[in-house]
């Protein structure tokens, strides 16, 4: 598994953070970042609380595996504060478990960042420590 892109988008689909391992095609992963948010309104009434149809456990804030394109895999996950986590692979097998465990972990650290008080709510991050810590989460640090 090769983690081509990892975006956070805000309540709002403003996005927080963007990291691409490609400069030279980041117009073509914001392009997809930005066409992940239909699937992520899609599936959102299957988790809802209010919905009868729930198809999830309600603590289960992993979306899956949302849409394939020609060369990649996206995946998302929606936090219970409607922050959107989207992950992008190169179109090779992954386990779903560990791609869970990847969002997870990645939640954790937004959580971290947010939870910091001289953080402004909504506003892109651009702490370096932030950075390296996703640098970490996916094996190029």
């Amino acid at each position: 598994m090769k983690i081509v892109s990892i975006a956070i988008l805000g309540k709002k689909n403003n996005p927080l953070y963007v990291y691409v391992s490609n400069e030279e095609n980041k117009r073509k992963f914001e392009y997809i970042i930005h066409t992940s948010l239909d699937f992520f309104e899609e599936k959102v009434p299957l988790i809802s609380p209010l919905s009868k149809k729930s198809t999830q456990n309600q603590n289960d804030m992993y979306l899956g595996h949302l849409f394939p394109t020609e060369d990649y895999k996206v995946y998302g996950y929606l936090t219970n504060t409607n922050y959107k986590l989207v992950c992008i692979i190169d179109d090779s097998e992954i386990k779903e478990q560990e791609m869970k465990t990847l969002l997870n972990n990645l939640h954790t650290i937004l959580v971290d960042t947010i939870c910091n008080p001289f953080y402004i709510t909504d506003e892109p991050i651009t702490s370096k420590t932030f950075h390296l810590k996703i640098l970490d989460l996916i094996g190029k640090k």
